[in-house]
Parts: C-alpha cells; sequence; structure tokens
C-alpha cells in the first residue's frame, strides 16, 4: 500500500462537483479500491465518503509532501509539483495540451497572450515532470506523445522499457467506475423529470444546443423537449430562450430551477431517452472526449452528437448514436428522432451500449484502463529518465526563461 495525494486544483469534490472533480473522486475510488490510502485536496471540504479515501480542503504542499505519488490536474500547482519533484515523489499528470483554455473569459482581456504564454509555460513543465501522463483519447495521446517529442522529453530509454510507451503514457477515457455504474443502475428516474432529449453539460461557448432548437422547430413530426440540465451563463440563456421563443419552443425547453445535486443527477438523467451534445467546429473539439459521454454510456442513452473531431469518431466507432451535421436542421432532426423513439436505430444503439458498458471489459470501464498506473505504483519505477542530464538541463532551461514558474500562478478559471 502506498499514499497517493490527488490535487484536485480549483475543482470542488462534493455535491457541486463538475466533470472534473466527478474524475478524480472516480479514480481516487480505483486507487482506494486497489489498496491504496488516497487523500484528495479540494477547494472546499466535503462529506463524500469512501473506504481509503479521505477529502481535506487545501493543505496541497503538506499532502504532497507526505505522499508516495502525487496525481494532479492538467495545470497543477508549479510550485507544489516541483518541490515534490525534487523530493523524490512519483508524480502522475491529467494531460491536455492548453487547448480549451483560449475559450476562457480569463483569456480575453489585453493581457491575454501573457496569461497563455505563462500557462503554456505550466504545462510544459508539468510535461517534462511527470513519471506518468494520463490522457483521455487517442487523439490525446498521440499529442502528448508530440509534444513529449518536441519538450525533448521522449528518450531511447523510455522506448527500451516499451515500445508502446505505456509506461510513460496511458490512455483513460472519459468512464465510470462500478461504484458509480451500481448506484446509477439501482437508481430511479425522477417523476416530473421526463423528457426526450438531456442537454447535460457543455457551457463553454464551443458547446451550443442551438442548433437542436431550430431541430425541433424544423421537425412537424415530433414535440420533443430538451432539458437543460445545468443552466448557461446569464447572458447566454437571455440568447437560447429568446431564440427559443422566436421559434415557438419556448414551452419545450426546460430548465432547472435550482443547482443539480450530484446525488440527484442519476434521477434527472435517467429520466430522458437521449444524450444531445452539438459543439462547433473548434481544435479543442477536434482533440478532446467531451465529458458527457459519460452519461450516455452510465445511463443506457443513445447519444446524438455533431462530427467535429474525437467525440464524434468514438460515438461512430462504438455505434451508440447517430454522428451528424447541427448546421443541417433537417438531418439532425431525423437523427435525434433514431436516438429518442423506439424503432430499429435505438434499439442498435443501445445494444452498442451495453456492449460499451460492460463492467470490466467495456470502453468506459475506469478499472479496466487504470490497470497500468495500479502496476507502475505497485512496481514503483520513476521515469527512467529522471537523472538524465538532457532532460535536467531542459527544465533548468525552461525555468531560467520561466521564472514566474516558482510562483503562484494566475488564476484562468
Amino acid at each position: 500500500m502506498s499514499r497517493i495525494g490527488i490535487l484536485a486544483g480549483p475543482y470542488p469534490v462534493d455535491d457541486q462537483l463538475g466533470g472534473i472533480g466527478l474524475r478524480l473522486w472516480e479514480i481516487a475510488q480505483v486507487l482506494a479500491d486497489a489498496g491504496h490510502q488516497v487523500t484528495i485536496c479540494a477547494p472546499r471540504a466535503s462529506d463524500f465518503s469512501h473506504p481509503g479515501v479521505s477529502i481535506v480542503a487545501g493543505r496541497e504542499e503538506e499532502v504532497a509532501a507526505s505522499s508516495d505519488a502525487v496525481v494532479t490536474t492538467d495545470l497543477p500547482n508549479a510550485q507544489v509539483l516541483l518541490a515534490a519533484y525534487e523530493h523524490g515523489t512519483f508524480l502522475v499528470a491529467e494531460n491536455a495540451p492548453p487547448i480549451e483554455h483560449l475559450h476562457f473569459d480569463s483569456f480575453a482581456g489585453p493581457d491575454a497572450d501573457a496569461l497563455y504564454r505563462d500557462t503554456v509555460a505550466r504545462w510544459r513543465l508539468q510535461l517534462l515532470l511527470s513519471d506518468h501522463l494520463l490522457v483521455r483519447s487517442e487523439a490525446e495521446r498521440a499529442s502528448t506523445l508530440g509534444a513529449l517529442v518536441a519538450a525533448g522529453r521522449m528518450s531511447a530509454a523510455h522506448h527500451r522499457v516499451g515500445a508502446d510507451l505505456a509506461s510513460l503514457v496511458s490512455l483513460v477515457p472519459i468512464g465510470y467506475n462500478r461504484h458509480s455504474l451500481r448506484t446509477a443502475d439501482t437508481a430511479a428516474a425522477r417523476t416530473g423529470a421526463e423528457c426526450e432529449l438531456l442537454w447535460n453539460g457543455g457551457v463553454w461557448d464551443y458547446c451550443r444546443p442551438d442548433p437542436v432548437l431550430h431541430a425541433l422547430a424544423a421537425d412537424p413530426t415530433s414535440a420533443f423537449r430538451l432539458r437543460l440540465l445545468y443552466a448557461p451563463p446569464p447572458d447566454r440563456l437571455e440568447g437560447l430562450l429568446a431564440r427559443a421563443d422566436d421559434l415557438g419552443m419556448a414551452d419545450r425547453v426546460l430548465l432547472p430551477e435550482a443547482p443539480v445535486a450530484h446525488r440527484a443527477r442519476d434521477g434527472w438523467v435517467k429520466a430522458a431517452r437521449a444524450v444531445v451534445i452539438t459543439g462547433e467546429r473548434t481544435a479543442e473539439n477536434m482533440t478532446c472526449h467531451r465529458l458527457r459521454l459519460r452519461d450516455a454510456a452510465l445511463y443506457r442513452l443513445p447519444v446524438v452528437v455533431d462530427g467535429y473531431g474525437a467525440t464524434g469518431d468514438l460515438v461512430a466507432a462504438l455505434g451508440i448514436g447517430p454522428v451528424v451535421d447541427p448546421n443541417y436542421p433537417q438531418a439532425l432532426a431525423a437523427a435525434l428522432r433514431h436516438a429518442a423513439c423506439d424503432g430499429p436505430e435505438r434499439d442498435g444503439y443501445l445494444d452498442a451500449l451495453d456492449t460499451a458498458r460492460s463492467p470490466r471489459r467495456g470502453r468506459f470501464a475506469l478499472e479496466r484502463h487504470l490497470a497500468p498506473l495500479l502496476g507502475l505504483l505497485e512496481s514503483g519505477h520513476r521515469a527512467p529518465d529522471r537523472t538524465d542530464r538532457h532532460h535536467q538541463d531542459a527544465i533548468h532551461t525552461l525555468l531560467t526563461c520561466h521564472p514566474g514558474l516558482r510562483e503562484q500562478a494566475p488564476a484562468v478559471i
């Protein structure tokens, strides 16, 4: 057994947790089930409990210093990361190139270029210091391997350990663990929450429900209701509701009256017939698997998605829903009917979901995908280039060029 600290950064791990907080919580459960003692450092206290897992507010430096291994988000506190590295702690980073960050409001001001340079430098530091990197999609794995080469981190030593480079990077897709699967399977649908289509997240600008409204307005054969599980920011919500009113759809767009607690999500989601995710043609959508995929598999709901990148590619490969260009309302309307209405198309999606959501062997089973990391933690082997002079020189050069990395990072989320 080893002590593992998980640094959740700005993401809470409580009943108001979001996608990243939920992912870290479920990873922590799998690590604890394997016999490790896990401490999650979150922004605030929590009443979540699981054998072998504790949640503390703050205390990143303290937890990192007392841990044998530290798991971080994609932009951890660089001060803590450096201290842990210098202490010889095994470092694991949830890695995603800083692409979606350009959508954040914090990068819209006059200092956007300087802030983004700092963000990229912190990501590069993470690439250099981590013993192991976790990625969420095949596209992110490919981009991460390329980034490691460009950063000077790739070496013959890594290749000698294994030609698949699995000791350095492992794919842990968007998914869930057996505890969440058991809870979801036994939960009852929420009475009065019935709807055909669920928009279960995606508040960034590159995820837009607007095309769904146009598709429903163009379809005289259905009276589908679209439920937004989470309301967009006020300015975007106002525009969305105005568009729904213009299309005669105002009574078919359902909004939460209050924030939906995590432990209430099961009932809300299970009251839907299908999940819909429409986004824009952006670099972020091309490389990532959107977190909404978790709900499609966990609750056995067909998912309707655009074909603008990795998410659509995965849905098509698994056969768990229709992939369509959202710019064509009639095509999107047909896809929504196929996903939500009983018939051979929906039956095919449900059969594919049954295969993809197998508790131990399925695409979404975290226990399966975390096996390589668990093996590394058991072996205790650090990255083979930790003491390599060229690797040390690369770290020194980065810190010299960006001395601010030793200071507190500006808030970007």
